[in-house]
């Protein structure tokens, strides 16, 4: 089999993969070694997709516009549709490569929509160099798969074709067909994690392990089936300890999830926290929770993350998004009004609607909505709001802007969603 066979067929097999309704491939374009490749590959495969060639600016180098120019002429060859996106990042910023990583697979995301199919160019010494950054980094079995060759982002899907391609069969096959490159300045720059390991590491692992390509490549995939039986375990686990709650979101049964060994405790709240859409937690936090709701650190534990928190109430497991303190009154009344609105926390109550809930008749009583405001709580009804609260359920944090309804000065109840 030829070089040309090999890697076409590769290309071909994952195009395979691609079902309706996707009908146009979106190459991420950066005029590498790499990319350029992947592009004439595209030209020679006999397909039904519009091609599109997207190149991405980041505007970090000094040669920049001379790279977005050679992108430019090369499409033009290839008389394939051209885009260019601009980004303004600051080089001097602390992890660039992520943050620039971040930044152009934002532009991917905004931009594609479900009958596209974005296509990079990464191949298996891409997935080597990932090993080893998550690995020094410390991460889990999820950051040991490496790369996926198949995956779904956002509204998109992505595709990695050459994934078990090493980047010496494609300068092989580039000297091979006369391609041209843009060699980026910026790769030879060891400021950067990825290009040390790849300048100064790997030569030193390739001299010692001539087969790591492969050794790697197959401690992902084992790394890959080992995170689909741990998925699988959590979603049984998750079964048994989900408990859904009336704005659709789904706690955790403290009791259920304590009787689990540790090592499961930790799998299904990393489960847990990535089927309601939130970030993991940091292996410090995890640790902090798990001692937490295993043991006996106050009534009512609480771990803060980035942007929310896990909280424990009643034995139940909340995720809580960072609570922002609202500026409500103590109170509201109707007076002479038929209706009051409350637009921090979306609420809008007819009079009306109040003595049909709390099944009174209406003959002029005074009437108002109250929140707990700590310094504003009347004593006199303070144990009766309490047991309230505990009867709905309703969690300490939710306690100050859950409304309360009183009519001529008496607690007759909270005004909660039916």
């Amino acid at each position: 089999m030829t070089l040309e066979s090999r890697l076409s067929g590769q290309l071909d097999s994952h195009l395979r993969l691609l079902q309706k309704p996707i009908d146009r491939l979106v190459l991420a374009f950066s005029g590498g070694l790499d990319s350029c490749v992947l592009l004439h590959l595209l030209s020679l495969c006999p397909s039904n997709f519009k091609i599109l060639i997207w190149h991405v600016n980041h505007g970090l180098l000094a040669n920049a516009a001379d790279m977005e120019g050679f992108c430019q002429g090369i499409a033009n060859q290839y008389n394939f549709e051209f885009m260019v996106s601009h980004l303004h990042l600051n080089s001097k910023e602390s992890n660039l490569e992520a943050k620039a990583r971040n930044a152009r697979y934002a532009v991917f995301e905004k931009t594609l929509n479900k009958k596209e199919c974005l296509l990079t160019a990464h191949h298996a010494d891409d997935q080597v160099e990932t090993f080893l950054l998550n690995s020094l980094r410390g991460s889990g079995n999820a950051g040991l798969r490496g790369i996926a060759s198949y995956k779904s982002e956002g509204n998109f899907r992505m595709l990695r074709p050459l994934l078990n391609v090493g980047r010496a069969e494609l300068v092989q096959y580039a000297d091979q067909i006369k391609l041209k490159w843009f060699e980026d300045p910026s790769n030879q720059s060891d400021r950067f994690d990825r290009n040390y390991l790849r300048n100064q590491v790997i030569p030193l692992i390739r001299l010692r392990w001539s087969g790591y390509l492969d050794s790697i490549r197959t401690v992902c995939d084992i790394q890959v089936e080992t995170q689909q039986l741990l998925n699988e375990l959590a979603q049984n686990d998750f079964e048994q300890c989900r408990i859904v709650i009336h704005s659709g979101s789904t706690n955790l049964n403290q009791t259920k999830l304590v009787s689990l060994s540790r090592a499961r405790q930790k799998n299904l709240l990393r489960f847990w926290l990535q089927d309601q859409g939130y970030n993991s937690l940091p292996r410090r936090k995890l640790k902090e929770l798990i001692r937490q709701i295993n043991g006996n650190a106050g009534s009512n534990p609480v771990i803060h993350a980035s942007d929310y928190d896990i909280r424990v109430y009643q034995k139940q497991l909340y995720l809580v998004r960072h609570i922002v303190q609202l500026e409500l009154l103590p109170r509201y009344d109707f007076n002479e009004s038929k209706q009051i609105e409350i637009l921090d926390i979306d609420l809008t109550i007819c009079r009306d609607q109040v003595f049909n809930r709390f099944k009174q008749e209406d003959t002029n009583q005074s009437v108002s909505i109250r929140f707990r405001t700590g310094k504003h709580s009347v004593v006199s009804t303070r144990h009766r709001l309490k047991r309230l609260f505990e009867k709905h359920h309703i969690p300490p944090w939710l306690r100050p802007q859950t409304p309360q309804i009183y009519i001529d000065d008496e607690l007759v109840g909270l005004w909660l969603e039916v």
